[in-house]
This record gives structure tokens, C-alpha cells and sequence, in this order.
């Protein structure tokens, strides 16, 4: 063995140190397995840098944590959206409110959109409504149709959320100009409740809530093995508390939606983050690529 150590250019005891780091590296690398399980039993589709960079294990690298989890198949899967949920309707008379916004606190603007998802052969439908401040999902509802009175339901559980009725028109609601939300229902919710009503007339105008239905979807429900109707409202409800209570954005200081309202209660107004939605004038009719839409 000392020829062996003399041959490799070692010591005896380097070797022996080697062995022990490897064996520690070991135990540390099944506690690091261990601990994106956890996680992704709560999030089964949280990415492996956010993971590393809103939870901070220590004793490891940003690298090596994402290597460990890739090495192991924690790699994340992504869904495709092929079904069409909006039709536009030609009559709406609603105006892009959105030019050149800014927010600075919540109930300043919701925004909501139709999504589906499948359950075996048949097709359900989600709506959200999220706060767009605090990325805070305040309203949501699933049917097995696309009527109105699922979307009038989601808003229904906004005003609940938020605890009030009258807005005095320093909320507005955007959305796309699905039929839905130009309902009687619906638009006489908004009126009474002296919400403005804005509305958009391209996709990417609508982005904010585009992104809440893909990572309710692609992040925790396609993971759940749903099988029935009364499955998917119950762990539509799981997702959307997760959402909001355990999900980090990084827009708004790596803090999940709920943590943030708390953390903007104890600002003075002059101190809350400034929150810009639009920087170009949709009305010239812009190249969209030319427009940043604040996520």
C-alpha cells in the first residue's frame, strides 16, 4: 500500500480523508434528494434554481444543487395548451386601460382569463382573477361549461377575498374580450361594484394572467393524477392556496403573494415598490416586441 500511495502521489492519510469527504458527500447528497422531494410534494413543478435560491440549502452550490437534481430526473415537464378558450367578441366597446399604468399598491388593477383542463375525455374550465400587485390569486372557479356564470362566480369570491364592494372606481378589472366578461351578469357586477372595465385586443395584452394558468396547471394540477370532477375542485383549491401562500415571485422580492400583501401593510405609500404595466402606447398600434409587459 505505501508503494500504491507513492505510486498515485498521495499519503495514507489524504486517502483517508478522501474516502471520508466522499462518504460525507454522499449522506449530504440523499439529504439534498430528500429535501426537492419535500418540495415538490408542495410544488411538484417548482424549478430547481428557484428552489435553491428561495430556500438556500446550506453546504451547497447553485450548480451543484441543480446538477444533483437533474442527475436524479427532477427536471421539470412541460404541458402544451391546445385548446382554444377565448372567443372574442367584435361588439365590445371596451378600451386597453393599461397604457403607461402604474401600480404602487393591491386593488389597483385584477385581471382574469379562461383556461381549460382535461380530466380523462371531458374538458373543464377554470377561471382566475388575480391581483396583479401582488400576484395574489383572489377569485377562481371551475365548471364543466364555458357560460358566464363561472366567471361571475370567480368574481363573486374576489369581492368576498378582498373583503368589499365598492372600489370607487381606483380598481380596474382587464381581460380579454371572451364573451364572458361582457355578460349583463357581469358587467353589472363590475358597475355596481364602480370598477372600470378594461379589455384587450391581443394576447400578449393579457400576459399577467396567461402565466397564472400555466403554472396552476403545468406546476401543480397536470401532477395530481385527477380522475373526476370533485378531484379537480378540491385540488384546484390546494393549488391556488400553495399559490398564494407558498409559491416565491421574484418580482416581488422572492416572496409568495400573501407574505408580500403582509410585507406592503407595514410601507407609507411613497415607500411601497412601483409596479409599471405598459411602456408604449397600444393605440399607435406598436410593434409588441417594442412593448415590456411587467411580470
Amino acid at each position: 500500500m505505501k508503494d500504491l500511495y507513492s505510486h498515485c502521489q498521495i499519503t495514507k492519510q489524504g486517502h483517508y480523508n478522501a474516502l471520508k469527504r466522499e462518504q460525507e458527500w454522499q449522506i449530504k447528497e440523499r439529504l439534498y434528494v430528500g429535501f426537492i422531494m419535500q418540495i415538490r410534494e408542495i410544488h411538484p413543478a417548482m424549478g430547481l434554481r428557484t428552489m435553491y435560491e428561495h430556500y438556500n440549502p446550506e453546504g451547497i452550490g447553485r450548480d451543484a444543487f441543480i446538477s444533483i437534481g437533474i442527475y436524479y430526473g427532477f427536471r421539470t415537464k412541460v404541458f402544451r395548451n391546445l385548446t382554444k378558450t377565448t372567443f372574442s367578441s367584435p361588439y365590445s366597446r371596451y378600451k386597453n386601460l393599461l397604457v403607461d399604468k402604474n401600480l404602487n399598491d393591491i386593488n389597483q388593477l385584477w385581471t382574469s382569463d379562461l383556461t381549460y383542463f382535461k380530466v380523462g375525455e371531458a374538458f373543464y374550465y377554470i377561471v382566475f382573477i388575480m391581483d396583479v400587485y401582488s400576484r395574489t390569486i383572489v377569485g377562481y372557479s371551475v365548471a364543466d361549461n364555458m357560460r358566464a356564470e363561472n366567471n361571475v362566480t370567480a368574481l363573486q369570491m374576489a369581492f368576498k377575498y378582498r373583503k368589499c364592494a365598492k372600489f370607487n372606481y381606483l380598481l380596474t378589472h382587464h381581460s380579454d374580450r371572451g364573451g364572458q366578461y361582457i355578460s349583463e351578469q357581469y358587467i353589472a357586477l363590475l358597475n355596481d361594484a364602480k370598477i372600470q372595465v378594461s379589455m384587450c385586443n391581443e394576447v400578449y395584452e393579457n400576459a399577467h394572467i396567461e402565466r397564472v394558468n400555466g403554472t396552476i396547471k403545468n406546476m401543480y394540477l397536470e401532477h395530481w393524477n385527477i380522475s373526476t370532477f370533485e378531484q379537480l375542485q378540491k385540488k384546484l383549491k390546494r393549488a391556488v392556496n400553495t399559490y398564494n401562500n407558498s409559491k416565491p415571485h421574484s418580482a416581488i422580492g422572492d416572496r409568495t403573494p400573501v407574505a408580500f400583501e403582509q410585507y406592503i401593510k407595514e410601507l407609507n405609500d411613497e415607500n411601497k415598490p412601483k409596479l409599471p404595466i405598459w411602456t408604449c402606447d397600444l393605440s399607435k398600434k406598436q410593434n409588441p416586441n417594442q412593448c415590456i409587459i411587467q411580470f
